[in-house]
């Protein structure tokens, strides 16, 4: 199965932080406005053109890029719960932008290494790549799939990336 993977367009999360919302009400933030036009463009890309379906991460700047993304194709759209974002915190309260910060480098400095992941506050990436390769199977039957997700998704299924991924930007993964 050929898979399209696309990152999220840029949030807006500026009402989130203001309000120090937990990760969880975070998960609601809509895209900013302004970058709309770009990830409009390059949604526009050809590479779509015979895709068969799209599997979005159920967070809104998934669902509002997949939404993009189909707006003029008429593609079934699923939204499945496990093609979500890294938890930096699994038990879902409220830490702030640096301490998310610190656990997401320390989570990238040992996925960088391979070294196995101790720290029980944040999602493993063993445990992400497995909840989503449990989603990609069901789509097996499809030759070309998008997904769109998020970096840490991506990442966790194609290991370890020096270069990110920019938000609406894609890549070809087959699965």
């Amino acid at each position: 199965m050929d898979i399209v993977f696309v990152r999220h367009g840029v949030p807006d999360f500026t009402l989130a932080d203001e309000r120090q919302m937990t990760q969880l009400e975070k998960d609601y933030a809509p895209l900013c406005r302004e970058h709309l036009p770009v990830l409009q463009e390059k949604l526009n890309h050809p590479v779509f053109n015979d895709a068969e379906v799209i599997i979005s991460s159920p967070y809104t700047r998934a669902l509002q890029t997949a939404e993009i993304l189909n707006r003029h194709r008429g593609l079934p759209l699923f939204v499945e719960h496990d093609l979500r974002e890294w938890r930096a915190d699994k038990e879902g309260g409220y830490i702030t932008l640096n301490e998310r910060d610190r656990r997401w480098l320390e989570y990238r400095e040992l996925l960088k290494a391979g070294i196995p992941m101790t720290d029980n506050r944040y999602e493993h990436v063993d445990e992400l790549k497995a909840r989503a390769e449990l989603v990609l199977d069901r789509y097996r039957q499809y030759r070309k799939v998008v997904v769109v997700s998020h970096f840490n998704v991506f990442e966790a299924l194609q290991g370890f990336q020096d270069v990110g991924l920019s938000c609406g930007e894609f890549r070809y993964i087959n699965f």
